[in-house]
């Protein structure tokens, strides 16, 4: 409930400073909303749940676009060079802070405002449901006991998933006896692990929910600081002797280069949006705790994040600058 009058406050704050503006009649027309990850997985799934709110809080129709790529690098580059109009914007996950330390991408982290953080999301290891293991210590002894002979799936080099599951790996002592194997989201790397070409898969539950709920797939260990709702007997990382405790934020990006005053209506119109009680009951469906920040709180959330990767990334020599 405090959640809910934060945001129900902000947005009247917002609505105030919107009246007059210089944002005209801004939007005119649908705006395009770039997931930076293959359809399917966790986070085009969590962008979908912002679509049904759109026209009567944006007053335009949400069309959500998806361009995978580099670990989210490709789609957070579209959105850069698209013309700064408040017509193109980014949803995506921590991953936007990640890729620059892992290679040369075509952004930087100053090119983006956070418009609203939407989420935040525990990562999850999951082997298919007849694995050997049942725990993360009986998976720490297997790897160990056979070298190079594990492998892990996850959407792409840079991405969240990615590097919360390294994290994993590099907990239990393990990160270079595990091979990961990206693939072009967790639709795909789901596929491949109950296809037993790889043994595992760092993912967020909501992608993999309905295989769990059908016992196709079993998940070891949750990144989180806690158990989830969804899976009340399962330990997180830390429970089980692995502190990894990393978590994913979910959220809308815009260009710093459009007009302050469209910017602003962006943030105030989100804010109606993730504040709406149909939203909750979407994201409550879902498995996808909302947890929301405005643009200041969001963009700072980002760059201090940013540190915070740039120090686990060195911790486990991935990081290339």
């Amino acid at each position: 409930m405090a959640l809910c009058a934060a945001v129900v406050g902000l947005v009247l704050h917002l609505g105030v400073l919107a009246v007059g503006s210089d944002a005209g009649e801004f939007p005119t027309k649908p705006i395009e909303m770039v997931v930076p990850y293959a359809p399917g997985g966790g986070t085009h799934i969590a962008a979908e749940i912002l679509v049904p709110g759109a026209e009567q809080f944006l007053g335009q129709p949400l069309q959500i676009t998806t361009k995978p790529g580099a670990g989210g690098a490709v789609g957070a580059t579209y959105v850069v060079k698209s013309k700064a109009d408040g017509y193109t914007l980014l949803y995506t996950t921590l991953s936007l802070a990640i890729a620059p330390y892992l290679g040369k991408v075509g952004y930087d982290l100053n090119d983006f405002m956070g418009i609203a953080q939407c989420s935040d999301v525990a990562s999850v290891i999951a082997v298919k449901a007849d694995s050997p293991w049942n725990n993360a210590k009986e998976l720490q002894e297997w790897i160990k006991k056979n070298p190079e002979q594990f492998s892990w799936a996850h959407p792409g080099v840079g991405s969240s998933l990615h590097i919360l599951g390294a994290n994993v790996f590099h907990q239990m002592g393990v990160l270079k006896d595990a091979k990961d194997v990206p693939f072009k989201g967790t639709a795909p790397g789901t596929a491949a692990v109950l296809g037993g070409h790889v043994q595992a898969i760092s993912t967020f539950l909501p992608a993999i929910l309905e295989n769990v709920k059908a016992n196709e797939l079993k998940v070891i260990g949750v990144c989180g600081a806690e158990r989830l709702p969804e899976l009340p007997d399962v330990p997180t990382f830390a429970e089980q002797g692995f502190p990894a405790m990393s978590t994913s934020w979910r959220g809308v990006f815009a260009s710093k280069n459009i007009p302050p005053e469209i910017l602003k209506k962006l943030e105030a119109s989100f804010a109606e949006i993730i504040a709406s009680p149909a939203y909750k009951e979407r994201s409550d469906k879902l498995g996808e705790p909302l947890v929301y920040k405005n643009m200041e709180d969001f963009t700072a959330l980002l760059n201090r994040d940013s540190e915070a990767m740039k120090t686990l990334l060195e911790s486990m020599g991935l990081a290339q600058k």
